[in-house]
C-alpha cells in the first residue's frame, strides 16, 4: 500500500532563520501582501497550510531571495538538509513595462510617490488599466516546487515561504515589482526619464543674490532707503477682517479712555480706506 508522504516529526531548529513577525492571526498587513496570501489560502484548505504558517513563525525559512520571475528559498524540515523551494511567476515583458511605466507617469501622484520610494496604496489600479494584474490571479498561475518528498502542492515548506514572502512584501513592496520584472533602481530611473528629469545629473543649483554685503554699521545712513525699482512694486492694503479688529480684541476701554478709543478707531478706518 502506498501512503502519501506526511512529515509528522518536529523540524530541526534553525539558527538565525527568517521568523515571521506576526505571532497569531493573519500574516500580512498591507492589502498587497494579504492578496498574495489569499491566493494560496483560497487554493488549499489542507493542514499543510496551517503547518506552513507555524514553520514561518518558528523561523524554519533559512533564506529567501526575490528575482525577476522567481522566488528562491530554503526551508529546514526534520531531515538534516534544508529543502529547496522555488515559486515562479511570469514577469512582464519590456513592452508591457513600458506601458505600465507610462501609465504611472500619466498619473502624477503615482509617479511622485514612487519616486519618493513609497508604494501608492492603489498601485494595482495602474496594472489593471493596462490589462495585467499586479499579482497572479490564482495559485495555478504560479509554478511552485519543493525538493521534499511530499507530493502535495503546496506542501508546508512552500506555504511557509509564501507567508515569509508576504511579510517581506510589507517591508519592501518594491520586491513585488522586482518579481514582476522591474527592479527598484530601473523603475525609478525610467520614471525620472519619462518625467523629463536627468537621473545622472545633479539637481540644478539654486543661486541667490547676496545683495549688499557691507557690514550693517557702515550703511546705516541709507539702510531704510529703497532702490529706484521700489516704485515698481505695487502695494495695496486690503483688510482681511474688520479694520478695528485689534481694538476689539482689547475689549471695551475704561470710561476715561473712551474718547481716545474712538479716535484711534477712526484713524484705523481712514488708513484702511486710503
Amino acid at each position: 500500500m502506498n501512503w502519501r508522504y506526511y512529515e509528522n516529526r518536529s523540524p530541526k531548529a534553525v539558527d538565525d532563520g527568517i521568523e515571521a513577525q506576526s505571532k497569531r492571526g493573519d500574516i500580512g498587513e498591507q492589502w498587497w501582501s494579504r492578496q498574495f496570501v489569499d491566493v494560496v489560502e483560497s487554493y488549499s484548505k489542507s493542514n499543510r497550510i496551517t503547518r506552513g504558517k507555524r514553520y514561518a513563525r518558528k523561523g524554519q525559512v533559512v533564506d529567501l531571495t526575490v528575482d525577476t520571475g522567481v522566488v528562491s528559498a530554503t526551508v529546514q524540515g526534520s531531515r538534516p538538509d534544508p529543502y529547496e523551494i522555488t515559486i515562479r511567476g511570469d514577469a512582464l515583458d519590456e513592452a508591457m513595462w513600458d506601458e505600465v511605466e507610462q501609465a504611472m507617469v500619466d498619473r502624477a501622484a503615482y509617479a511622485a510617490r514612487l519616486l519618493a520610494e513609497e508604494m501608492p496604496p492603489d498601485i494595482g489600479e495602474v496594472f489593471d488599466a493596462c490589462g495585467v494584474s499586479l499579482f497572479p490571479d490564482s495559485y495555478r498561475d504560479m509554478r511552485t516546487n519543493c525538493t521534499c518528498p511530499d507530493t502535495a502542492n503546496p506542501c508546508k515548506h512552500i506555504a511557509a515561504v509564501f507567508y515569509i514572502l508576504a511579510e517581506q512584501f510589507d517591508d519592501d513592496p518594491f520586491l513585488i515589482l522586482r518579481w514582476r520584472g522591474r527592479a527598484r533602481e530601473a523603475l525609478l530611473a525610467n520614471l525620472q526619464e519619462r518625467r523629463g528629469l536627468d537621473s545622472d545629473s545633479d539637481s540644478a543649483e539654486v543661486v541667490f543674490e547676496t545683495g549688499d554685503d557691507r557690514p550693517l554699521g557702515v550703511c546705516m545712513d541709507d539702510f531704510w532707503t529703497g532702490s529706484d525699482s521700489i516704485d515698481e512694486v505695487p502695494i495695496r492694503s486690503q483688510a482681511t477682517g474688520g479694520t478695528t479688529a485689534a481694538l476689539q480684541r482689547l475689549g471695551d476701554p475704561p470710561a476715561e479712555l473712551a474718547t481716545v478709543h474712538e479716535s484711534v478707531a477712526e484713524y484705523y478706518t481712514a488708513i484702511a480706506n486710503e
